[in-house]
């Protein structure tokens, strides 16, 4: 069975809270990928956040199946496509999100939308 569930924030750093809550919420507290799939929209949503063209709305789809999470988050695009760098180094500030998201998630990519905003998902496995 696959349900699904959809909603549009501004670009701000202080959605990313709202985004956090509102995945819970849908997954409910208990559901066995609510953590990784939490921690991935924080890293995914704050990367749309810093990377995207300013003042643009981030949309979040999340669907729920028999046996994952896939979360897909939509922005407005930017100059640059995501790639996962070196590690940073122990002491840096940021720079892991993408080592988090590789670790954690099933399966991840993007992909540039026909008017140029960025579509980057990812799947969590329960």
């Amino acid at each position: 069975m696959l349900t699904a569930a959809r909603t549009v924030l501004p670009g701000r750093p202080e959605q990313v809270r709202t985004a956090r809550r509102w995945l819970t919420h849908w997954l409910g507290e208990d559901h066995p990928a609510t953590y990784a799939a939490v921690q991935l929209l924080s890293e995914t949503f704050g990367n749309s956040v810093t990377y995207a063209r300013p003042g643009g709305a981030i949309e979040l789809l999340a669907e729920r199946g028999d046996a994952s999470v896939r979360v897909e988050i939509i922005d407005a695009g930017g100059e640059n496509d995501p790639c996962l760098g070196k590690d940073p180094a122990d002491d840096a500030e940021s720079g892991r999100g993408l080592f988090i998201l590789d670790f954690l998630a099933k399966d991840w990519g993007w992909e540039r939308l026909p008017d140029g905003r960025l579509r980057f998902w990812y799947t969590v496995a329960f």
